[in-house]
């Protein structure tokens, strides 16, 4: 037996689970992180948004470090508590108290980046209680109560598995293992559009931390969507300008320093601005942003673009919350047909197929804690809130016990 716990990935839900297991006393735990040297999938042939990446810290190591303070929902397991501590581990001069239960976002001045945080936790505890290995998982095999994975260098035995490998990865790798009904051929996603412009809205009341910043933030009241305001400054006072520039050069809030470097109009930098660091709130004009699920908002493919979008099905979603939105006196976007992909893909898997196999079932050793098996995020954005699920599934399986 190589490991008491085997985990598939290495990003942020991957660091969540490992978090949770490091708490119980004496598990050796073995961490498959994928290649050295990675590689993205990206949403369609612009490339300008990444949907996977395939290596060491997953999309993780890619993250914006956005957290949702509301909680509106708690993906099944995530409590106050749990959310409280490891919130306090990353970010310990946030104040996180304050906020918890009101609709805003943390933006962190330092997002978390799990293979970072990965190699620091196997410096401190060191082998056989943590190892990461640069392995990609082929395939997973029940045997007798404990598993087996196969790798390209050879296979590892454990008594748990936790599939973490991703929306786009893990359908591939159940599929493998089980039979090709595991993967929907679906991918439901957040989408980001632009609801239009709004005057004389009061100054944002942004709270500053030792760690990052608090923005405030609007939920619908069937947490379809997530509002946000931002300062429509220069090129982006025009409506749909901004929106329609976004479009051509792809989300504003992936690395700051490459867009300042590189063709950044004067609007798009004074949502940067305000985006990471809260400046320029207090405009005359502000844009209207909505972050939207949409149900099997794309079809999966074959690489290198694993997806189709089912435009059709997103631009009736969208509508609806347009037709919804809660804010008076909106001059509306012209351009109802623009979106941008949110980078939140989800419910991959074929639930009813997991529950046929046995899959997430307390007596099995294999269990999925990625968002491929969440059929709603609901609207806030979800990948910390993912880690803090990790963190507690692993601990909440009645196999935890070491057996003899």
């Amino acid at each position: 037996m190589d490991c008491d716990d085997l985990v598939i990935g290495s990003g942020l839900v991957a660091l969540g689970a490992v978090l949770g297991l490091l708490a119980e006393p004496d598990r050796r735990i073995t961490v498959l992180c994928g290649p050295q040297q990675g590689g993205f999938l990206h949403y369609d042939q612009r490339t300008l948004a990444p949907c996977a990446f395939l290596g060491s810290g997953g999309l993780g190591s890619h993250w914006h470090g956005v957290i949702p303070t509301g909680l509106r929902n708690r993906l099944g397991v995530v409590s106050d508590v749990d959310f409280h501590d490891l919130f306090r581990l990353f970010y310990p001069h946030a104040e996180i108290e304050a906020s918890v239960g009101k609709v805003s976002l943390f933006i962190p001045w330092r997002p978390i980046r799990p293979w970072a945080e990965l190699q620091r936790l196997a410096a401190l505890h060191g082998a056989p209680r943590l190892k990461l290995l640069h392995e990609s998982a082929l395939m997973i095999r029940r045997q007798s109560g404990r598993v087996q994975v196969d790798t390209a260098v050879g296979q590892r035995q454990a008594r748990r598995c936790w599939v973490a490998a991703g929306a786009l990865h893990t359908p591939t790798l159940l599929a493998a293992s089980f039979g090709p009904r595991m993967a929907r051929g679906l991918a439901s996603d957040h989408v980001q559009c632009y609801l239009g412009q709004l005057e004389g809205q009061p100054p944002p009341d942004i709270r500053y931390t030792r760690n990052g910043l608090f923005i405030p933030a609007l939920a619908d009241l069937a947490d379809r969507a997530l509002f946000t305001l931002r300062p429509a400054k220069f090129d982006f006072r025009r409506l749909d300008a901004g929106f329609e520039h976004r479009q051509i050069f792809g989300l504003p809030t992936g690395s700051l320093l490459t867009k300042l470097l590189g063709k950044l109009s004067a609007g798009l930098l004074t949502e940067v601005l305000y985006n990471r660091l809260g400046l320029m709130g207090a405009s005359r004009l502000h844009s209207v942003y909505a972050q939207v699920h949409v149900p099997d908002a794309y079809a999966m493919q074959a690489r290198p673009m694993p997806l189709q979008a089912l435009t059709d099905r997103i631009r009736v979603t969208t509508d609806a919350i347009r037709a919804t939105q809660p804010f008076a006196n909106l001059r509306s976007s012209q351009r109802p047909e623009l979106y941008l992909p949110g980078i939140h893909l989800h419910h991959t898997l074929d639930t009813v197929a997991l529950a046929a196999e046995g899959l997430n079932e307390p007596s099995t050793p294999v269990h999925v804690i990625d968002a491929s098996a969440i059929p709603d995020l609901g609207a806030e954005h979800h990948s910390f809130k993912m880690l803090v699920s990790a963190y507690r599934r692993v601990q909440r399986s009645p196999s935890a016990e070491t057996q003899p």
